[in-house]
C-alpha cells in the first residue's frame, strides 16, 4: 500500500511539474538601469516595472483528471506517417479506420485467421522463371508524370 502511495505521489509531482512547465507565466521585461537617474538630488522613487502578461489559455484537457496526463503537443515527426489519401482497396474512410484499428498479431487472432491475414497475395515455387509483364495495347502512348513513356 505504501509503495502504491509513493508511486502516486511521484506521479502527482511529475504532473504538477509538466503543468507548471507548459503554463505561460507573466514576464518581467523591465531593463535594469534604463530610465533611472542616479546621484544627489534625484528622486529615489522606484521605477515602474514593465510586466508582459501571459495569454489566457483554455484549461488543460486533463485538469479534472488527477490520474491522467494528456500531452497535447503536436509531434511533427509523426506527420510523415499520416495517411493523406484513402488507399486503393478501400472505398470509405470508416472502413479503412476500422481495419487499421484491428490488430493483426497472433495474440489477438486465432492461428488460422492470423495465417490468412499475413498470407502473401501470390506465391511462386523456388526456381521458377517469372515472365516479365506485357504492357496493354496502346500503353506506349500514355504519359507518365508529365513526360512520355519510353
Amino acid at each position: 500500500s505504501s509503495g502504491i502511495n509513493a508511486e502516486y505521489g511521484q506521479f502527482v509531482e511529475e504532473k504538477e511539474k509538466i503543468v507548471d512547465e507548459e503554463t505561460e507565466k507573466d514576464l518581467d521585461v523591465t531593463l535594469p538601469g534604463w530610465g533611472v537617474w542616479a546621484g544627489v538630488g534625484t528622486n529615489d522613487k522606484p521605477k515602474k516595472r514593465i510586466v508582459k502578461k501571459a495569454k489566457e489559455t483554455a484549461p488543460r484537457k486533463d485538469a479534472g483528471l488527477a490520474h491522467v496526463i494528456i500531452n497535447t503537443k503536436k509531434n511533427r515527426k509523426l506527420d510523415q506517417h499520416l495517411v493523406r489519401h484513402l488507399p486503393h482497396p478501400y472505398k470509405s474512410r470508416s472502413v479503412f479506420e476500422r481495419e487499421m484499428r484491428h490488430p493483426i498479431g497472433p495474440q489477438w487472432n486465432s492461428v488460422k485467421s492470423f495465417r490468412d491475414m499475413v498470407k502473401p497475395a501470390c506465391t511462386v515455387v523456388d526456381g521458377k522463371v517469372i515472365e516479365p509483364m506485357v504492357a496493354p495495347k496502346g500503353f506506349d502512348n500514355v504519359r507518365i508524370k508529365g513526360r512520355r513513356k519510353g
